[in-house]
């Protein structure tokens, strides 16, 4: 009989502390969850082009939200290259248009 009493005692004390641990886990807000912040842009892809997962290699060598998400404010010498290229180009076509 006291063996008996002795499991019984033991199963309430692992059910309750299973409760327990259930209602510690439904009160939790999920936002307690490890989310990192992910910036507009803030990775180099001129190596070889590649970025994680979410971003895409842009035109200035900068990885760049998928979704559009963010600002980006870095300069790089491939944006201020492309802006040169872009200025001489227009340069040149107003030149040979005659404007």
């Amino acid at each position: 009989m006291a063996v008996l009493r002795s499991r019984a005692r033991t199963l309430r004390t692992v059910v309750r502390f299973g409760l327990l641990v259930l209602l510690v886990l439904a009160v939790t807000p999920i936002s307690a969850c490890f989310n990192p912040a992910q910036p507009g842009c803030a990775f180099s892809c001129a190596g070889d082009g590649s970025c994680p997962s979410g971003y895409s290699c842009g035109n200035d060598l900068i990885c760049h939200r998928d979704d559009g998400q963010g600002t980006c404010l870095i300069q790089t010498d491939a944006a201020t290259d492309m802006a040169g290229i872009d200025a001489k180009t227009d340069t040149m076509s107003d030149a040979t248009s005659g404007h």
